[in-house]
């Protein structure tokens, strides 16, 4: 029999090892996947593809800004028992500053969304900034509080709305950080035994998913009103209607009901998506349910399958990774990838922290801890980043006998400016001619 400390530590631990692993997948394409890695059954060694396919250098093993943040908001938890903007803050920010060259602080590859945000909290008060698209950057934000209040969710609908305003104004963003919380609570009473590909189960879960939608909504116009009225109302419950209608969708053809999810999030988001793995709330939220849910059984099938596809892996490595943990717990997760987790010690006793509502004791300090690890990142691959380019500026030439006198350097655009540069060849070359046919004109008028 599973227990719920089980869950509740498999549910954080799948969080990690989904992103470590999908670190090596990221914006890669299943096709590419397949050349290089075969298959994502394990963590991958990036370093004998980079620049074969391979664009950055990531550490085998090792977790990501997805599972960063989340850290953030569990010690932030853990050890004052509520939500504090300030101290969240202090630490995103602590965590942003003095890392090696290549990153942002002790951050590993956070996404521009990520950067730009925690940037803004610097300002006073804090910004923050307009998402125009809802891009799954803070999914996993909303986990650590889903576990903690597990069994009281309208408490988690409040404190992950707040760590969402913090973040964004994009009310899909912020809806989709709760819901990731709340359905990772929901599968810890699921039960695996019953899971033969029935709907039974299914149904009632989608179903408790589509009304906390409304919930989470219905809160948020309480706590932000502004939000509220400024979104148009286009986007108002846009994530409640794509469960709904996943729900419905539910039983068709498998690669329909994947090519249904581009559409829907096509139309609602009113841009062409051609990937249920790109990085949107409306792709990924609803295909790592279809995956968790009906297509794979098992941890190690569900997480292999879903990084199979690439795209934005380490995201939908994380949400799998949480929600297959939650399901089938700690010891259903293969020992290899358990051992091959980089720093799995502090994330399992941080799952058991979230278990009993505790700090841990033993537990490193967060920053320390994560400059530790970026650091070595860092030295282990650091022949492998690429060099920022010089930018020189050029020496000012003479001017040519065929320009005019007032013609100033500043308007000479350089040659690393193509289009500027292809049309003041061409204007040259027109004035050229036109010199010399008027230089023409006036030899045969004086004669």
């Amino acid at each position: 029999m599973i227990t719920l400390k089980d869950k509740v530590v498999g549910s954080y631990y799948g969080m990690a090892l989904g992103d470590a692993m999908g670190r090596s997948a990221k914006s890669l394409k299943p096709e590419t996947i397949q050349q290089l890695f075969g298959s994502m059954d394990g963590f991958k060694d990036v370093i004998p593809y980079i620049g074969k396919g391979v664009k950055q250098f990531k550490m085998k093993g090792l977790y990501g800004s997805q599972t960063q943040s989340a850290l953030v908001i569990s010690d932030s938890l853990l050890k004052n028992k509520k939500v504090d903007p300030k101290i969240i803050s202090h630490l995103l920010l602590k965590m942003s500053a003095n890392g090696p060259e290549h990153y942002f602080g002790t951050f590993r590859q956070p996404g521009k969304s990520f950067f730009q945000s925690v940037t803004d909290l610097t300002e006073d008060p804090p910004r923050t900034p307009e998402h125009n698209m809802a891009d799954a950057t803070f999914l996993s934000m909303g986990i650590p509080t889903g576990l903690l209040h597990r069994e009281r969710p309208e408490v988690g609908i409040h404190l992950n709305i707040a760590i969402g305003l913090m973040m964004s104004r994009n009310l899909c963003e912020i809806t989709g950080l709760a819901l990731t919380g709340y359905i990772a609570s929901r599968l810890l009473k699921f039960e695996p035994e019953k899971n033969n590909d029935s709907f039974e189960q299914t149904e009632l879960i989608l179903r408790d998913v589509e009304m906390f939608c409304q919930k989470i909504e219905n809160q948020l116009k309480k706590t932000a009103p502004n939000l509220w009225k400024t979104t148009p109302e286009s986007e108002h419950g846009m994530l409640e209607k794509t469960i709904k209608n996943l729900r419905e969708q539910w039983n068709i053809d498998f690669d329909e009901l994947l090519s249904w999810v581009c559409e829907n999030a096509s139309d609602q988001y009113q841009t062409k998506i051609t990937s249920p793995a790109q990085g949107y709330v409306l792709t990924l939220l609803p295909l790592c349910l279809i995956i968790v849910l009906r297509k794979y059984c098992g941890f190690d099938s569900a997480l292999t399958n879903v990084l199979n596809m690439g795209k934005e892996a380490d995201k939908t490595g994380v949400l799998v990774g949480t929600w297959a943990g939650a399901i089938y717990g700690w010891n259903e997760i293969p020992e290899t990838w358990r051992s091959g987790l980089v720093n799995g010690k502090e994330i399992r006793i941080r799952g058991e922290g979230l278990f009993s509502r505790s700090f841990p004791k033993e537990a490193k300090d967060i920053y320390e801890m994560e400059l530790g690890l970026t650091s070595k990142e860092f030295e282990t691959g650091k022949k492998y980043f690429q060099k920022p380019k010089k930018f020189t500026r050029p020496t000012p030439r003479p001017m040519l006998s065929w320009e005019d006198e007032d013609t100033k350097e500043s308007n000479i655009p350089e040659k690393s400016d193509a289009v500027n540069w292809r049309k003041f060849e061409k204007d040259k070359s027109r004035n050229k001619k036109n010199r010399r046919k008027n230089l023409k004109n006036n030899a045969e008028t004086s004669e």
